[in-house]
């Protein structure tokens, strides 16, 4: 089946299904999961987040941080049908650090959180080395998904996927380099991009 058919189909449904999807309050629904099934018809890397207040429910169709399917994502949003009292957004807008994330049961609080600037030397690509205080090895995976969904939220999906290329979690207490509150990141951002043109 075409995109196109596919995509049309989960508009479909979201048409049929949008008012049971607006009382919702999780993703452990089986509301959920029958549009998520529908949208991972189009592709298996996308997902999407909601949010429902009266009269003002948001959707927002995400690929992961996965910018071969930006592209995708914008044409299933562009697709999508005028639906009174919501909003749709192509990929996890921009909206500020959260004061804490959570994955799994572990916690980060952001305030905490350092970082050190990355660049790998053969490809020039820059990442970060996310400092957690505390870690311990078990703890790291959980860190670091939690701190992937922080980074997404503070700088949208896009933009996270257009600047950085990489990244990687250690304990805090490692850290050898000059390193950085992590709330500071939009900051240090703007400025390695004035040094990088000069």
């Amino acid at each position: 089946m075409q995109a196109s058919q596919t995509i049309t189909k989960f508009w479909q449904l979201f048409e049929r299904r949008h008012e049971a999807l607006a009382k919702i309050s999780s993703a452990d629904d089986p509301v959920y999961d029958e549009l998520l099934g529908q949208l991972q018809q189009i592709d298996e890397g996308l997902f999407f987040e909601f949010s429902t207040s009266p009269g003002d429910c948001e959707l927002i169709i995400t690929a992961e941080g996965d910018s071969d399917l930006f592209d995708l994502v914008d044409s299933i949003v562009e697709a999508a049908p005028a639906t009174e009292g919501w909003t749709f957004f192509a990929l996890k807008p921009k909206l500020g650090f959260p004061e804490t994330v959570q994955w799994e049961g572990y916690t980060v609080n952001i305030a905490e959180v350092r970082f050190e600037s990355l660049s790998d030397p053969e490809t020039g690509e820059f990442g970060l080395r996310l400092l957690v205080p505390g870690l311990s090895d078990e703890q790291a995976e959980d860190a670091h998904n939690a701190l992937l969904r922080a980074l997404d939220h503070a700088l949208g999906e896009r933009a996270f996927a257009d600047t950085i290329q990489f990244t990687d979690v250690a304990p805090l207490e490692t850290a050898t380099g000059k390193n950085i509150a992590l709330t500071e990141l939009e900051h240090f951002i703007e400025w390695r991009k004035k040094q990088l043109s000069h």
